[in-house]
């Protein structure tokens, strides 16, 4: 008898955490049209991205940009069936992470968690900025800003400004105004 309550009870339990699950997949594709899609054939934003770039100083390096879901299965399954499970943050509709690596001119790969946001009229543009270096500052003179984006199905291309500072002190850098930006085009393909 008790173990004939506690497998329905248990069936329920599955039952409600299935349906949740679900429902919020389906609310996650609305809110998200550039994350999630019931649809194989439709390119999303979200995904491997890799390219190369040449620097104002004609040195190319390689570049790859991953854009993270912003809810993946394990925390979707977590969140259905009532466990805690721990966030990334509670992301806008609009706004994504991700990571972004550069391989310098020493073929070291330097690694930049990113923060980003697309336009609300028209999800095929965005822009995105560094939140850290995942690794140890960089050991040269310049810094990077990330604008004009624009994605379409399986390229996606944005403007890299790189500010060139004269001191190489991580803690002169706030401190001291560029002398030197320039602006590059950089283009990129789904992985």
């Amino acid at each position: 008898m008790k173990l004939g309550l506690f497998l329905t009870v248990l069936a329920m339990f599955a039952l409600v955490g299935v349906v949740s699950y679900y429902v919020n997949y389906k609310t996650d594709s609305r809110e998200y049209p550039w994350a999630y899609s019931s649809d194989e054939n439709i390119p999303l934003f979200v995904g491997k991205w890799s390219g190369k770039f040449i620097e104002p100083d004609k040195i190319e390096k390689k570049i790859s940009l991953e854009i993270y879901e912003p809810y993946t299965k394990l925390e979707r399954i977590f969140y259905s069936i009532g466990l805690p499970y721990k966030r990334r943050q509670d992301i806008e509709p609009n706004k994504f992470e991700g990571l972004l690596s550069i391989e310098n001119k020493f073929h070291k790969e330097e690694q930049y968690k990113v923060r980003g946001s697309l336009n609300r009229k028209n999800l095929q543009l965005f822009d995105f900025h560094l939140l850290a270096n995942v690794k140890e500052a960089p050991p040269y003179h310049y810094s990077f800003l990330f604008t004009e984006g624009f994605w379409e199905k399986n390229e996606i291309s944005f403007i890299i400004t790189i500010v060139f500072r004269k001191s190489t002190t991580p803690n002169n850098l706030k401190n001291q105004e560029p002398f030197l930006s320039k602006k590059v085009r950089v283009s990129l393909n789904r992985v």
